[in-house]
């Protein structure tokens, strides 16, 4: 399966910004290209054009004929012009250049009005303009004209917005270079209308760049020919289906979990073109795009562009059903069957009625308004807030039992009772050092299922003392840290239907401490929860780790240390253990890097035993399927400052343990160890070639000689292969 979110072919530098412009010509004329350069001048000699790409169109003309001439400026990133040209070339002195033109049309249906893009070139296979001409007007300062080769019919109406995009491609010093300018006019005057639901900014929030079709970067663009009325083009007999943009966009994110599909029998798919964004194989498993945060939060779409409102102002059946496709709201048969299935009343309604019932916001939760209907419970206003805060930690030397003082509170600040306390779906400790690399997994739980230990409390201050059954080990040094996790189900109130319930989870508190008389040391920072929060959202609120549990990645690393695997879990099953499986390390640094690699692993299957019901105990989660959605190189995407080069990296970190199952007897067998650099790079970089030269050049103590050529400084440093 290809992905369409991002090229790996050649390296992807930064795009420039799309210049959009939005003039009106002052009068509706019959352009006619020019060339500004004087008769008998001498030739001027053109420069050699240099890194960068950068475009802008300036004018844009349709005279009454449905004539097209836009007028844009072409350069390098120094402002050295770049000669267009309409076929694809390697030459750095060249640019091809596409356009596309646009109408935006406003079409009322009943009581309810309408914005649809319909492409001037193909309506329902839309593509650029064919057999136009370029001519230079300004060599020097890098002005081009391009007349289209395609004219707007007799008697178009002059008083529509018309957008005229273009696809640029240059190459230089071997990487591709894009930017698609965007230009808006009216050809009989006036304030173009700008038809903009998201913008590409939101888009890179995950994106990290946006690239579709090899080379298209920019929303605007896309939306000109990803119209209402276009569809892909399947070999016979595969129906053709919609490409337009609300329809497909919201498809592609839901994924895998695109309802008709996942209830679907096997061989379910949603494809477009020869691109699968989910499918259901033989055996009913459900592979795709996995939409990384809660899919109901609209506005991490729709929240900057200047109709961005349009989502909850017009609602309709097609944007609608591309997400809810079980559900046939409108008056003709769907996929999800005749009219009205699986909607109120068994009814389908014209899309001019939709808002009648599905208003923007009423103002309540979870009722029919767009808004209120995709409230996320962890988000409800009904949420009183749940905190826990680490006071104190005494008696937190080496071989002792730690005494853990926290309170709970609500986001008020208000302490919670006793009883309120001895009512949370779970409460529980997990202690690990020390800071320069952790290395054990204790835990212990204060409330909830297994619960041991010793708590009382609250005193008049709202303090809760927990002694927990683990100790700290009698040879630790160092520092120390202990977090927290707090859990509990809350109903919420839903007019007219069934209660639903939310899983309110407290920030996880991590608090650091000697263990002997030496000074407290932090553990390093690697990532922060705001770069995660870029595509994941708050954690237990838009995306669910461990029950919703775990959100903080202070407290993520005491667990996911270099030390544990999932052997605990794989050992449960029984095929596991008759054949002696390697297990998979948890270890934070090495697994983050292999899950979010995923489908572009070597070596697959990628898999790790989890947490599962009974009887088995345990889950397989495969992480095989998992579509990075942005581009690998960029480590700053998740990494905090350097922390990704060498140096600093490693440090004092602790490279990860290498283990089997042994088959007599299920228990864990140690192999040893792999070095720091290797457990890291060796995550993303897994081909047999490159742990082969990682293996080649460490030395059999576990020095690694990886520094030699990829620390900051010399000819490989991880800045210089990971550039984009």
């Amino acid at each position: 399966m290809r992905r369409i979110s991002n090229d790996n072919s050649a390296p992807t530098p930064t795009p420039q910004p799309t210049l959009t412009a939005t003039a009106v010509p002052t009068a509706t004329r019959t352009p006619v290209l020019t060339s500004t350069v004087p008769s008998g001048s001498p030739t001027p000699v053109k420069p050699q054009a240099g890194a960068g790409l950068a475009s802008s169109i300036t004018d844009v003309s349709i005279d009454s004929t449905g004539l097209i001439i836009a007028t844009f400026t072409l350069t390098d990133a120094a402002g050295v012009p770049i000669t267009p040209v309409l076929g694809a070339t390697t030459d750095e002195q060249q640019a091809r250049v596409r356009l596309v033109i646009a109408h935006v049309e406003d079409y009322p249906v009943g009581s309810a009005d309408f914005t649809r893009y319909v492409n001037d070139i193909n309506a329902t296979h839309p593509a650029y303009d064919s057999k136009g001409t370029l001519q230079t007007v300004d060599a020097v300062k890098g002005i081009y004209q391009y007349l289209f080769g395609t004219h707007l019919p007799a008697g178009f109406n002059q008083s529509l917005t018309y957008t005229v995009g273009m696809q640029i491609d240059r190459f230089y010093n071997g990487v591709r270079l894009g930017v698609n300018p965007v230009f808006d006019l009216v050809p009989a005057g006036g304030t173009p209308e700008i038809w903009e639901d998201t913008t590409t900014t939101q888009c890179n929030q995950c994106h990290d760049p946006l690239i579709a079709h090899g080379n298209r970067r920019e929303v605007r663009l896309c939306k000109l020919c990803h119209t209402e009325a276009a569809t892909d083009n399947p070999p016979a007999p595969t129906p053709a289906r919609s490409i337009d943009f609300r329809v497909m966009v919201h498809k592609i994110h839901m994924g895998k979990d695109l309802p008709l599909i996942v209830n679907g029998p096997p061989g379910s798919n949603y494809t477009i073109g020869d691109t699968t964004f989910a499918q259901k194989d033989a055996n009913g498993v459900v592979t795709g795009v996995g939409y990384p945060r809660a899919i109901r939060g609209c506005t991490v779409c729709h929240a900057q562009a200047p109709t961005a409102s349009y989502y909850m102002e017009r609602p309709a059946a097609s944007p609608c059903t591309s997400c809810h496709e079980d559900v046939n709201p409108s008056k003709v048969d769907s996929p999800a069957g005749p009219p009205g299935t699986n909607h109120v009343a068994n009814r389908g309604f014209a899309d001019s009625d939709c808002h009648l019932c599905h208003i923007a916001d009423s103002g309540q939760e979870f009722d029919v308004s767009v808004v209120g209907a995709h409230v996320i419970p962890e988000y409800s206003d009904q949420l009183q807030g749940l905190n826990v805060t680490i006071t104190n930690v005494a008696n937190h030397a080496a071989g002792q039992t730690p005494v853990i003082s926290f309170k709970v509170t609500d986001n008020t600040g208000q302490s919670l009772t006793a009883s309120a306390v001895a009512q949370l779906n779970r409460l529980g400790f997990a202690l690990s050092g020390p800071t320069s690399d952790y290395t054990v997994m204790l835990t212990s739980t204060a409330v909830g299922g297994g619960s041991a230990g010793t708590l009382t409390g609250p005193d008049a201050n709202g303090i809760f003392q927990y002694t927990p059954t683990i100790s700290i080990p009698a040879n630790a040094t160092g520092s120390w840290s202990i977090g927290a996790e707090a859990r509990r189900e809350v109903p919420l109130t839903v007019l007219g239907i069934s209660p639903r319930v939310a899983e309110e989870a407290s920030p996880n508190p991590v608090v650091t401490f000697p263990v002997d008389n030496s000074s407290t040391v932090l553990r390093r920072v690697v990532v922060d929860n705001s770069h995660c929060g870029a595509c994941h959202g708050t954690f237990s609120k838009d995306f669910s780790v461990h029950g919703n549990l775990r959100n903080q990645l202070t407290y993520c690393v005491i667990c996911h240390n270099p030390n544990q695997t999932d052997a605990a879990r794989r050992k449960l099953d029984p095929a596991a253990v008759a054949i002696g499986a390697q297990t998979a390390t948890v270890d934070f640094k090495r697994m983050i890097h292999k899950i979010h690699t995923g489908d572009q692993l070597e070596n697959k299957p990628y898999l790790i035993y989890g947490f599962g019901p009974p009887p088995q105990n345990y889950s397989i989660i495969d992480f095989s399927d998992v579509r990075f959605p942005g581009d690998r190189r960029n480590c700053a995407k998740c990494h905090v400052g350097s922390s990704y080069l060498i140096p600093p990296y490693p440090g004092t970190a602790l490279g990860t343990l290498v283990t089997h199952l042994d088959p007599a007897t299920g228990n864990q067998v140690e192999e040893g160890r792999l070095g720091p650099i290797q457990s890291v790079c060796t995550a993303c970089h897994d081909g047999e070639d490159a742990v082969a030269h990682a293996q080649t050049n460490t030395a059999a103590d576990g020095v690694e000689a990886c520094p030699v050529c990829h620390e900051e400084g010399e000819t490989f440093a991880v800045s210089v292969v990971h550039a984009r």
